[in-house]
């Protein structure tokens, strides 16, 4: 009887320090992939090694599986595709002998992504009024009619080039060269490359007389040297283009004709709407950045509130049920007011929520921030507030505290317009894809050209 109980004892006392490492692994796991996420590489590797040592050791084959996956989607951001590669094959494999095969073929689609060719790839650059972007795409047909698309690359360096003087110009140039260094590393044909300027700064370049051939010019020739064999056009979008790609990038073909899209950029308001199968566009000449509003101003100017009624006149926007919001300070609003939803893929919100974001931005920009940290402190999931710290951080960087205030007064005055309180309307921030809408839209164009082009 002695020895039995001796046993278990020991039984006892091996499966709590068995059940400790386990969950020691987990954790480490878990943060693992939360370093990740937040950029700090060495310590994600680090951590999901060890993890992943203790769950082999222990045989949870469940746990290795994960640790291989994150792991692979380490070395996938660190572009060491021979290392993804290896640890995607190894998590689908085990993820096939626990019969999981959603996770399994999630794995399969991954490997794919990382052995992509160079003629399934495209790259965008979009020359803002703030920002030059890029994104790196995959794109395919998928269901519904939908091009899906695979962001393999996103990357932004802010150059307020709506400023058009020497020092923007020198800002914007060195962004493109940084962006095409960015882009050889894919390996891309250069005729699956799009370079534009949006229309935020086509509007500042015909404000301020400029040429705009001699401007697009300037940037071939930089974008040539950066890669000799680049010849495509640098050319400007219109407000129409712009919202027209947009819509084709983001939104499902079965709700183009429920829904009206308001893109609030740095230099101007644009969007659109389909009518009959055709789609429609608007756009108001200022943004975030340019609204004529002055610190002591209280409200919108009388001259903007009458340009905004365009919003509540036009039965093609009132007449929609949903309203996608896109924009930098649709994205800074969330990020202030909703942290805990950093990782959605949409963002919905009530008109309330953006006369309380209004009102936030008249008082100190320090206590905006020290409210958005309060809120991310409570947050009890690691990853999902360290992505918000993440988003506050880059709304500071991106934003001054004026264009933040212009932006929310700009957003109150649209949707004191488009909201009827008698008329049940959804308002969405399009989170996934919105900083890259309009570049997905103008490769999808491109492709659908060039299919249609072929067959004719």
């Amino acid at each position: 009887m002695k020895k039995l109980l001796i046993v278990c004892c020991l039984a006892a006392v091996f499966s709590e320090v068995s059940y400790a490492q386990n969950s020691l692994a987990i954790r480490r796991i878990k943060i693992g992939n939360t370093y990740r996420e937040t950029n700090q590489f060495n310590e994600s590797e680090r951590n999901l090694i060890s993890g992943l040592s203790i769950v082999q050791q222990q045989k949870d084959k469940y746990w290795e599986a994960v640790a291989c996956e994150n792991l692979g989607l380490l070395y996938r951001d660190l572009e060491d595709s021979s290392k993804a590669l290896r640890y995607f094959d190894t998590a689908s494999k085990i993820y096939l002998q626990l019969n999981l095969e959603g996770s399994r073929l999630a794995m399969i689609q991954l490997g794919e992504s990382m052995r992509i060719k160079r003629r399934q790839a495209y790259a965008g650059i979009d020359i803002g009024s703030t920002g030059i972007k890029l994104s790196v795409i995959q794109v395919t047909l998928g269901t519904e009619g939908r091009y899906v698309y695979n962001t393999i690359r996103d990357s932004s360096i802010n150059a307020n080039f709506a400023d058009l003087n020497n020092i923007a110009f020198e800002a914007a140039k060195n962004a493109i060269r940084q962006l095409f260094a960015i882009i050889q590393k894919y390996d891309i044909d250069q005729d699956r490359i799009f370079v534009a300027f949006s229309s935020g700064v086509l509007q500042e370049v015909l404000a301020k007389k400029i040429n705009r051939d001699s401007v697009s010019t300037v940037f071939e020739k930089v974008a040539q040297t950066a890669m000799p064999d680049f010849r495509s056009q640098i050319g400007f979008l219109t407000p129409n283009l712009e919202s027209k790609y947009t819509n084709m990038g983001l939104v499902l073909p079965k709700s183009k004709d429920k829904s009206v899209s308001i893109d609030i950029g740095g230099g101007n308001t644009k969007g659109g709407y389909y009518s009959f199968g055709k789609f429609e566009s608007f756009s108001l000449p200022f943004g975030s950045r340019t609204l004529p509003l002055i610190s002591s101003d209280t409200a919108l100017p009388a001259n903007i509130k009458a340009e905004l009624r365009m919003f509540n006149q036009t039965p093609g926007i009132q007449n929609m049920r949903e309203v996608f919001f896109l924009g930098g300070i649709v994205w800074a609003m969330c990020n202030i007011m909703y942290p805990e939803r950093a990782n959605l893929d949409y963002v919905s919100f009530t008109y309330n929520d953006v006369i309380n974001f209004q009102r936030l931005t008249t008082g100190e920009f320090t206590d905006m921030i020290n409210y958005a940290n309060e809120k991310i402190e409570k947050i009890p999931d690691i990853e999902i507030s360290n992505k918000a710290r993440k988003n506050l951080e880059e709304t500071q960087k991106t934003f001054t505290a004026e264009n933040i205030r212009k932006g929310a007064f700009l957003m109150a005055g649209i949707m004191n317009e488009v909201n009827i309180p008698t008329v049940k309307k959804r308002y969405y921030f399009l989170s996934k894809g919105s900083q890259i809408a309009w570049i997905t839209g103008f490769i999808v164009f491109n492709i659908s050209e060039k299919y249609r082009t072929a067959k004719e």
